[in-house]
């Protein structure tokens, strides 16, 4: 073979590992939402390898841990990345592929923190063979013990705590044996991104396309430095948000609950997954990619094998990321304690409600939604603002009231006093028209007709009054053991 030809076949080679490098780090950024965006990705990628220029081997320090077991290798700051020969086509290694489980965890470091937390905490899951999908959030709230502790602590400390401790595999390790335990099933490897990651990657895809089901307003939204950035607010309706403004939808909780934030943050990585897979995009993208990974190497970091994300890259055609199995662990997965003495507010996880739903998302079919769990869904994604008043001379009525309704996915923040105690029946008064279903749900919970429905003009403070009256307090009693 001749000196050119020789040539030909290194630079077809450099690129083709380019391709596979840069898959595999878009991957493992968001793994279920880029699984067929990858298998594209790939093919692009394949088809433009005789034709690209040379280009010099790029180390990824952080993107990449753990590599296939040929070839030469170059040092990074978090261990080996191994290069194919040079002269030789990089094709990757035949992997076997069975079920694949990753634990996205999205970091806050803040200045002064000796290490970041988790803000968001997913669980992902594939099976190549069936090309069934799921993801699990977990809320920020939700108290465990670790597997090397006796003390119980919010599951958003066990990443820092492992990382203080040692454990071996640091914080990523810990948290997710932690997840293991309280899921019932394995975790294989993890991804970890922080903010900047986020915003970098739906910026370099020209942003999102977000169908918001309701008004946010957020004067509390935390800043970079123990503040508060001016208020967030989103109106209702179809909107394109570059990466910054997905992240603030994405982490906003003030006006709504931790439980619409985390249904929230799966409907951002759903709307990656339909922007990258318009036409055209992947054609726009793949220039691009070798400054997306220079630029993200601080930002995200996995133990994933690059040789294991081509290769679930190959087997994605069979997934339907349209019908992704996506649960929330909620109130109703637990007891809401809002003033525990040690932690504060904590949801007290029942692992029997917690493993029946991981089950779901393991399952090799898609398990589509049960009408009242679709119904609840809806009342989440809407987060309307309850406040539950008490208009009995019943003592705690209004308090055990928002604590059943918390527990049924509610977002009840306030509660007090009616204006007077002698109401008999409950009434209901809307501000505005922007939780429909939540009102008639609640007028079906409380069997409240017409005649005792109030409007209102919108309100800063609530979307919806609930004034509880006798009734309520006699149904209460009769629900009592």
């Amino acid at each position: 073979m001749s000196s050119v030809e020789n040539k030909d076949e290194a630079r077809a080679g450099r690129a083709s590992l380019w391709s596979g490098l840069l898959l595999g780090s878009l991957l493992m950024i968001f793994v279920a939402a880029f699984l067929y965006v990858a298998y594209m990705f790939l093919s692009w990628g394949q088809s433009a390898a005789a034709q690209a220029p040379e280009m010099e081997p790029l180390a990824l320090p952080r993107l990449v841990r753990l590599a296939a077991d040929t070839g030469e290798t170059v040092e990074t700051a978090s261990g080996a990345l191994f290069l194919p020969a040079r002269g030789r086509a990089a094709e990757a290694q035949p992997v076997a592929l069975d079920r694949t489980t990753v634990l996205l965890m999205g970091m806050d470091a803040r200045p002064g923190q000796r290490v970041a937390r988790t803000d968001t905490i997913i669980v992902l899951t594939l099976n190549p063979q069936t090309g069934s999908a799921g993801m699990l959030s977990i809320p920020r709230d939700l108290k465990v013990r670790p597997p090397i502790s006796s003390n119980d602590m919010k599951i958003t400390s066990v990443y820092p705590t492992g990382e203080v401790i040692g454990y071996p595999g640091g914080g990523a390790a810990l948290l997710g044996d932690t997840v293991k335990e309280l899921i019932g099933y394995p975790i294989d490897y993890y991804v970890r991104i922080n903010f900047e990651g986020f915003i970098g990657i739906i910026d370099l895809i020209g942003g999102v396309e977000i169908d918001v089901p309701m008004e946010i307003y957020d004067d509390k939204y935390p800043d970079n430095n123990y503040g508060y950035e001016p208020p967030v607010h989103f109106l209702p309706g179809l909107q394109t948000m570059d990466g910054e403004r997905a992240l603030k939808y994405a982490r906003t909780r003030h006006s709504s609950s931790d439980y619409a934030r985390a249904a929230r943050q799966q409907q951002v990585i759903m709307a990656i997954k339909d922007k990258v897979t318009q036409p055209g995009v992947m054609a726009s993208l793949l220039p691009r990619l070798p400054g997306l990974a220079i630029a993200m190497a601080n930002s995200v970091e996995t133990d994933m094998p690059i040789d294991k994300a081509i290769a679930l890259a190959r087997t994605v055609e069979q997934a339907d990321l349209a019908n992704v199995t996506r649960i929330v662990i909620d109130s109703k997965m637990g007891q809401v304690i809002p003033n525990d003495p040690k932690l504060g507010y904590i949801l007290v996880p029942d692992l029997n409600k917690i493993r029946a739903a991981a089950a779901a998302i393991f399952a090799d079919e898609a398990v589509g939604p049960s009408p009242e769990e679709s119904a609840r869904q809806v009342i989440l994604d809407e987060a309307a603002r309850i406040t539950v008043l008490n208009g009995t001379q019943e003592k705690g009525l209004a308090a055990k009231t928002q604590a059943m309704l918390v527990t049924n996915g509610y977002n009840v923040v306030t509660v007090g006093n009616a204006d007077r105690a002698d109401y008999a029946e409950t009434w209901l008064v809307t501000y505005g028209d922007a939780a429909p279903a939540t009102v008639e749900a609640l007028v079906q919970r409380f069997n409240i007709p017409p005649a005792r429905i109030r409007s209102e003009p919108p309100s800063d403070q609530m979307d919806i009054g609930l004034i509880v009256g006798d009734d309520q307090a006699q149904a209460m009693a009769q629900a009592q053991p």
